[in-house]
């Protein structure tokens, strides 16, 4: 009866010796395929966050570089007090 056990734990050894590498492979390609599709999303996200942290900075930036243009710009005799 032991050389029976043994014969089935050859064949069902042998099994998982085959099957194994393919359940990787099917784990693995889901894995990619999973990262593919949630990578952009994920990075939207970012962007997004980054975006709505940023904004106040890049605000006042702009307004800072919009005053500063308006002066560069003006005529400067006008800012002049008269003699």
């Amino acid at each position: 009866m032991g050389i029976l056990y043994f014969f089935i734990g050859v064949v069902v050894g042998a099994l998982l010796l085959l099957i194994l590498p393919l359940f990787i492979a099917v784990l693995g390609a889901a894995l990619a395929i999973g990262i593919v599709v949630t990578l952009p999303l994920i990075l939207a996200v970012l962007i997004l966050i980054g975006i709505v942290a940023l904004a106040p900075a890049l605000g006042y930036g702009l307004l800072l570089a919009a005053i500063l243009i308006a002066l560069w710009s003006s005529d400067r005799k006008e800012r002049l007090p008269p003699r």
